[in-house]
């Protein structure tokens, strides 16, 4: 957030808010340059939405800050003068994302437009203000066996990916939980549309030891919302984590996302639960309940939880390659880890301000990556490009998979330890392609 004189050097493309860009620059970054009045890190957002000054008179206490909002966290915060020459950042709100513009009303009042869903909000007194429904304690949400802490509620439908998400080495059982008398939807892209008040549950375990409990809930208002809890070593509880933490566990740095975090991974644009969709769930899988096999697609079919039966038997339904599958080409399992890992954001509408499309099904020379200069930085490669045919070497999208801590890296948050059998896939699949077609 930068207070604009005429004639003053802000740093671009050198400095990013108080800190030196750390990427190579083509720019003379010898200059010298104003500071911000505030900035805040990643954890909070990715993409800041610039605001305007209240000048209202429905909410007290707020004349003269100024209210602006982060585009892929949906945070809206108010900054003031503090009379000592600083500023103090305050957060209203912790909305989805989406916001892209402010207003004013002739009274001064302040609207705010969200591009993903197409609404525009006014902002009034005590909005937000009701507080947490969320429980502090995993065993208070009705998501787990009243009797065991560890095991799932039985009425949560368990299941599996063909194409998992890296978690940093992490062993992971899914969960969704439905409304009584509800069902699951299914678009036009395969993508599964989940009613009101679903909640899918994901747990990390390391070393055989349950440590994080993710919950992705949709909540009767139709919004969704992301909450961690952390296990405790006796494995007989697990508390909310707000706001995010990074603590050492089993030799490595684990990180428990806030719930701005989540909503960065989450993207509308991806239908926010990202794992459950047809071509991830095309395939069998052993219900431990039953100890029988059979494909969950036909399985949930068989139960009624499909609003509408499905379009097709398995074989002709969509289906993701499993990435470790050597069976499978090369091409596929690449194009299955991306559409996993990568997908979420890099779509049409994902948020991001690279405009590539890494899911599955986009022929490669549409991807907007393949032979591209790349958008957001050359990591110091001679003649980079996004994906360079036949020469990982001069990739962006293999060198940002191989780095960990640094605003360069892919993952962006969420993640410490590099997968190394992906950027092994990622770079046999760039060396394997003759070109874009």
């Amino acid at each position: 957030v930068d207070i604009i004189t005429l004639g003053k050097n802000y740093g671009w493309d050198c400095r990013e808010g108080f800190a030196d860009f750390s990427d190579s620059q083509p720019s003379d970054c010898s200059g010298v340059y104003e500071d911000p009045v505030h900035d805040y890190p990643r954890t909070d957002g990715n993409s800041i939405t610039g605001g305007m000054v209240y000048r209202g008179s429905a909410i007290g206490g707020r004349v003269g800050e100024y209210i602006y909002a982060d585009y892929g966290s949906g945070r809206i915060w108010a900054l003031r003068a503090d009379a000592q020459g600083g500023y103090i950042n305050e957060q209203l709100l912790d909305e989805p994302g989406g916001p892209v513009a402010f207003g004013a009303d002739a009274d001064g009042e302040l609207y705010y437009a969200n591009i993903n869903n197409g609404h525009i909000y006014k902002l009034v007194p005590g909005a937000g203000g009701a507080g947490s429904t969320i429980p502090d304690l995993l065993s208070e949400t009705g998501c787990v066996d009243p009797d065991n802490v560890t095991e799932p509620y039985a009425g949560l439908l368990p299941y599996e990916l063909t194409a998992p998400f890296w978690s940093d080495g992490a062993d992971k059982s899914r969960y969704i939980g439905l409304p009584n008398g509800t069902t699951i939807a299914i678009n036009a892209e395969d993508d599964w549309q989940f009613p009101p008040g679903t909640v899918i549950v994901k747990n990390f375990s390391l070393g055989g030891n349950l440590i994080e409990t993710r919950h992705l809930m949709r909540h009767p208002d139709g919004t969704w919302g992301g909450y961690t809890y952390e296990w405790n070593g006796a494995q007989t509880q697990a508390t909310r984590v707000i706001g995010g933490k990074t603590v050492t566990i089993s030799g490595q740095d684990w990180v428990f996302p806030s719930g701005a975090q989540c909503d960065q991974c989450h993207t509308a644009a991806a239908g926010h639960a990202l794992g459950p969709e047809t071509a991830q769930l095309n395939r069998d899988f052993t219900y431990p309940s039953t100890a029988r096999t059979g494909n969950q697609l036909e399985t949930i079919d068989h139960v009624m939880m499909f609003a509408s039966p499905l379009a097709g038997t398995p074989g002709t339904l969509p289906r993701l390659a499993d990435p470790a599958d050597s069976n499978v080409s090369l091409d596929d399992r690449a194009r299955a880890y991306l559409h996993t890992n990568c997908a979420s954001c890099h779509r049409p509408g994902g948020g991001t301000p690279v405009d590539i499309d890494l899911r599955y099904d986009t022929v490669l020379t549409n991807t907007g990556a393949c032979n591209a200069m790349p958008q957001a930085g050359m990591l110091g490669i001679m003649n980079a490009r996004i994906v360079a045919p036949g020469d990982a070497a001069r990739s962006t999208l293999v060198a940002r998979t191989n780095r960990r801590g640094d605003n360069v890296a892919m993952p962006p948050l969420g993640s410490t330890v590099v997968d190394t059998e992906g950027v092994t896939l990622l770079t046999d699949w760039v060396n394997s392609l003759a070109g874009c077609q």
